[in-house]
């Protein structure tokens, strides 16, 4: 079992869906407030933690807050609870599945989500929540309004097979890996500053990562995420997956092949990738200014944007320990002035 499981339990019970992060926001503040020297934010939220001494060089590792969700768009006469969307979630996924609402006063309530057509056919606009209300103002007196928050509810748990099964692991890994890294040399002379920057509404349009990286304004990024795994392309227990291009950029391939350099003299395990589907923090970095580099790093998960994603612990451990590399010849370049 990870020593740091525990932690990771936490951050992926959380709730924080886009827009609402706040909970995880103060916990990645709680577990590293003995270790950074700089904290700040940006307007929407995103959080920046760094080991900071004044160097020229800034170097970013990013993940997001949010996970998928909801929000309360409607309650209906007979004290149904209508759905409106933050990111992609599978209708016919959240159908039966267990819900926490949180309301603006903080108050949490437990709903299951169901649907009044068969599942096949199933549609967001015909799922809502129950909670065993009958009529709206029932709902309300509960104090759940238009615009409160929905996750999933689920139990982290470590599966037989040194699998975790949890929600929002979609990106809370990414965020306890920065976090782990943060700390590892938090007790090092760095030639260079080194950031976590926790972003947030990433699932909506990577908006956290837009406002992040101008009010940071690094000079190397870092991006940490997760994706689906597939047969022979993105491969669970093969070793994090290092993207090459996805929709909104492509992977720097001075970094890349960095990357791809120390997974072979380190031994560790290591994937080429494509993310067709969607992008990633990475591209607000690269579109920046005059562009930053950057690549992302996925770990390859199962049943992504569900209430029960897996994710394996020796690909976590891999992709640790090739970041961590990483970091350590940077450190050794940077001294050579190199960067």
């Amino acid at each position: 079992m990870l020593s740091n499981f525990q932690f990771i339990k936490k951050m992926t019970e959380a709730h924080s869906p886009s827009g609402s992060e706040e909970e995880v926001r103060e916990l990645i503040k709680e577990e590293l407030k003995s270790s950074c020297t700089f904290f700040d934010y940006d307007n929407l939220g995103s959080i920046i933690c760094g080991l900071t001494n004044n160097k020229k060089v800034k170097v970013a590792i990013m993940a997001h807050l949010d996970e998928v969700g909801y929000l309360v768009e409607n309650i209906t006469k007979d004290g149904k609870i209508k759905l409106f969307q933050l990111g992609g979630i599978d209708p016919v996924i959240a159908l039966n599945s267990v819900v926490t609402i949180k309301t603006y006063s903080n108050k949490k309530i437990y709903g299951v989500v169901m649907s009044n057509i068969a599942a096949k056919d199933t549609k967001l606009e015909n799922l809502y929540i129950d909670i065993n209300c009958e009529t709206e103002q029932e709902v309300r007196s509960m104090g759940i309004e238009k615009g409160d928050s929905v996750t999933f509810s689920t139990e982290t748990i470590y599966l037989n097979n040194g699998d975790i099964l949890a929600k929002a692991l979609d990106d809370r890994i990414g965020c306890v890996l920065g976090i782990e890294l943060l700390k590892e040399f938090a007790n090092c002379n760095l030639n260079y500053d080194l950031y976590f920057v926790g972003t947030v509404q990433e699932e909506i349009g990577t908006r956290g990562g837009k406002t992040a990286i101008e009010k940071l304004k690094p000079d190397l990024v870092i991006n940490l995420d997760v994706a689906t795994a597939k047969e022979n392309t993105r491969m669970y227990k093969k070793g994090p997956c290092l993207v090459i291009a996805d929709k909104l950029a492509l992977g720097n391939k001075h970094l890349l092949h960095k990357f791809i350099d120390i997974g072979k003299k380190k031994g560790i395990n290591y994937q080429l990738d494509f993310l067709k589907g969607g992008g990633t923090d990475n591209g607000p970095a690269s579109n920046h200014g005059i562009g930053i580099p950057g690549i992302s790093i996925i770990l390859p998960v199962k049943n992504c944007h569900t209430p029960n994603t897996i994710v394996n612990e020796q690909d976590y451990l891999d992709t640790f320990n090739l970041l961590k590399e990483f970091f350590v010849q940077l450190n050794d370049e940077s001294s050579d002035n190199k960067v």
